[in-house]
């Protein structure tokens, strides 16, 4: 029998995928819903990391198209995040009424 390939990083999404939702409740019992699904990110990120070394021994690799719009996604995705965090800096601080 065959075993079944994956890209690289396949199981690193699902293993965050599932610790986001962990950390729901981890945050509501301690009384901060929004630290609850920063701790459940780790948790997931190992999960992932785990389940990717024993299913994932061989991964595809990812063509160079994939690659550069991979770096493009993510730049754009960090610059949007940036622009976003000083709008909202700004409009705490009253600098943009």
């Amino acid at each position: 029998m065959k075993k079944a390939q994956y890209k690289k990083g396949h199981f690193i999404g699902i293993g965050m995928a599932i610790g986001i939702p962990i950390g729901m409740p981890i945050g509501l019992a301690i009384g901060n819903i929004a630290l609850g699904p920063a701790m459940g990110l780790p948790i997931g990120l190992l999960i992932g990391f785990i389940l990717e070394h024993k299913y994932n021994s061989h991964p595809i690799e990812s063509s160079d198209k994939e690659v550069k719009i991979r770096r493009r996604v993510l730049w754009i995705t960090f610059i949007s995040g940036l622009a976003l965090i000083i709008l909202l800096i700004g409009w705490h601080l009253h600098v943009f009424h």
